[in-house]
């Protein structure tokens, strides 16, 4: 039951992008995209813009050999339904992930 934490790598998508996406590839690698959380060491100021940049960002198409894509599903959770799902908290179903193109509410059960 380890999970990872993003508030020390997650300046590095703004200084550094490419090697922010060589630290979460390689998280995702020995993690995988259930395991790792979104976190902010910003005290004082708002993370919005850090979301937003996560958001927005995708490895490079020279390390997706290496690395692959990170997909929308895999932001969701990173940003936020890992942690609801770890703590308990009810999530609604259009913010749930998708299968196949799906919202999780319309999905047969």
């Amino acid at each position: 039951n380890v999970y990872g934490g993003l508030a020390v790598a997650m300046p590095f998508i703004h200084t550094r992008p490419r090697y922010f996406a060589q630290v979460i590839g390689e998280l995702l690698y020995w993690l995988d995209e259930n395991r790792l959380t979104f976190a902010s060491d910003y005290a004082i100021w708002k993370p919005a813009w850090l979301i937003e940049k996560f958001v927005d960002f995708q490895i490079p198409e020279d390390l997706q050999p290496e690395y692959g894509t990170i997909s929308t599903e895999a932001k969701k959770k990173i940003l936020g339904l890992n942690l609801a799902r770890l703590y308990g908290f009810e999530v609604p179903g259009e913010v749930q992930p998708s299968h196949d193109g799906q919202p999780a509410d319309r999905v047969p059960a």
